[in-house]
């Protein structure tokens, strides 16, 4: 008894709360999160991209950073870059984020004053593996222009 096509199907072995289960799986990186590290990572941006990892998808030679997502080739990364999600991920990125501050002055604790947007050394479309050389010879002119000064 218990074959065939009339048998328990054990799909939820053991998961006690499957709306959970599903709801994390696959869970990205919060905007706010990949915001403060790319201010923090901005001046070494370069170091970053150059990093290979073994361990990482395509040994983490193709880097997406707004979207923190590591891809097998070029080609995935390019299709990526042209896809919904990432487009989205950029919108998101370039507004301000929301922060207990903000909040605690929206419920009466201060006057609430809108905030701004963060500011990016590097345009948001070109913190990818793909566009090394112009984040390089951006970086490159920032240092003249501060020599120079």
């Amino acid at each position: 008894m218990g074959n065939g096509k009339y048998a328990k199907k054990r799909h939820h072995h053991r998961v006690l709360d499957q709306r959970k289960a599903h709801r994390t799986k696959r869970r990205a990186t919060d905007i706010d999160q990949i915001s403060a590290t790319i201010i923090k990572a901005t001046p070494t941006l370069i170091k970053a991209l150059d990093k290979r990892d073994v361990d990482k998808v395509g040994k983490g030679e193709h880097y997406c950073m707004p979207c923190d997502r590591y891809f097998m080739n070029s080609g995935d990364l390019e299709k990526h870059e042209r896809s919904k999600p990432h487009k989205k991920r950029i919108k998101f990125l370039s507004e301000p984020q929301y922060s207990h501050e903000e909040a605690e002055k929206a419920g009466g604790l201060g006057s609430y004053t809108t905030p701004e947007a963060p500011v990016y050394p590097v345009h948001l479309g070109l913190m990818t593996t793909q566009h090394k050389e112009e984040i390089e010879d951006l970086q490159s002119q920032l240092k003249a222009s501060s020599v120079m000064a």
